[in-house]
């Protein structure tokens, strides 16, 4: 498996990394750094200075062990190394710009080594950091927790399509995304934290941002449901997508637990904000429920006259309740 960093990271990663050293009271790096630097001015032309300073940032990148993060990193799943041919790490200026991903393209990989991969039946892989994540002790937790993703899109069992199309419209799209998002890497930490490796979140943690993104569970179940999933070895990408639209299909998983409840799932329909309105198909935000107590008996048949099969478990946006009211009073 090839290693490659782009040569601007390496650049920003050893500057920054001496600059903050020195700024924090340890000279020995910018010292080590500029006894190799400052000749290159004194024996090299300017024409040829930049491909020494390039051959400088490379030695000191392996020399002060910053490579070695992203090697030891893939020395943890040597069956995932045996299927990928080559790793492009390169910078970003954001964190929401970070990531590792499967390449779609080779990019700047040489046609010759590209066609050879492939043949190989081997993969690339890409990760984009900012040039600070590599002296950030999390680093490691990071790629570990990064490279299980990586495992699992590799592994046919669990079955990864990167055109799955989810949701009726971009909200709910948006949506789905982002808990299938959640409920996967809650997954990858729950397996990490078993096999005895540090997770990238803590339990409690990932109960914290579950609980975020599923708010229309009852507290009492929300903690069943969640123990239910970080029990679970392994989920398919077809699960987590099940799960990720259907906040019925992830309290199936709940389980018994001190302090939890198993919540009754069958023939229950959840009203999730930004799904669309069983009666305008609109995408929503504002549910009304309970319509049985709110909502005036004949209002109710009204609606069921006018959309057949509709019952009040089904909901409607208040927009619709309001025009519905409005409708059978004989005001519209």
């Amino acid at each position: 498996m090839e290693l490659r960093f782009q040569p601007a990271l390496l650049q920003e990663v050893i500057d920054s990394f001496v600059e903050k050293t020195e700024r924090e009271g340890d000279p020995t790096y910018y010292k080590e750094f500029h006894e190799l630097a400052d000749p290159i001015y004194e024996k090299f032309t300017l024409d040829d200075r930049e491909s020494e300073f390039k051959k400088l940032y490379q030695y000191m990148f392996g020399t002060w062990g910053f490579s070695d993060i992203i090697r030891d990193a893939f020395n943890e799943y040597p069956l995932l190394k045996e299927r990928v041919g080559i790793v492009l790490v390169k910078g970003v200026l954001k964190e929401d710009q970070e990531g590792v991903d499967i390449l779609r393209k080779w990019g700047s990989v040489e046609h010759e080594m590209a066609r050879e991969f492939e043949e190989k039946g081997l993969k690339g892989v890409g990760i984009k950091l900012i040039p600070r994540r590599f002296y950030d002790p999390a680093l490691t937790r990071y790629c570990r927790h990064e490279l299980l993703h990586i495992s699992d899109m590799l592994d046919p069992v669990f079955g990864y399509d990167p055109d799955t199309k989810v949701g009726q419209n971009p909200g709910e799209e948006t949506l789905i995304l982002h808990r299938y998002r959640i409920l996967w890497s809650l997954t990858v930490d729950s397996r990490l934290t078993a096999a005895g490796k540090e997770p990238m979140l803590r339990k409690e943690d990932r109960f914290k941002e579950f609980r975020s993104w599923y708010r229309k569970i009852p507290a009492p179940q929300l903690k069943s449901v969640f123990e239910g999933l970080w029990q679970t070895s392994f989920f398919t990408h077809s699960e987590l997508i099940e799960m990720a639209s259907d906040t019925l299909r992830v309290m199936d998983r709940a389980v018994d637990v001190e302090g939890g409840e198993v919540p009754e799932t069958e023939n229950k329909v959840m009203l999730m904000p930004g799904f669309p309105c069983p009666l305008c198909r609109f995408p929503t935000y504002s549910w009304v429920e309970d319509m049985g107590n709110k909502i005036e008996s004949y209002v109710l048949d009204f609606i069921r006259e006018n959309h057949p099969g509709w019952d009040i478990e089904f909901g409607a946006c208040d927009r619709c309740v309001e025009v519905y009211k409005l409708r059978a009073d004989g005001v519209m």
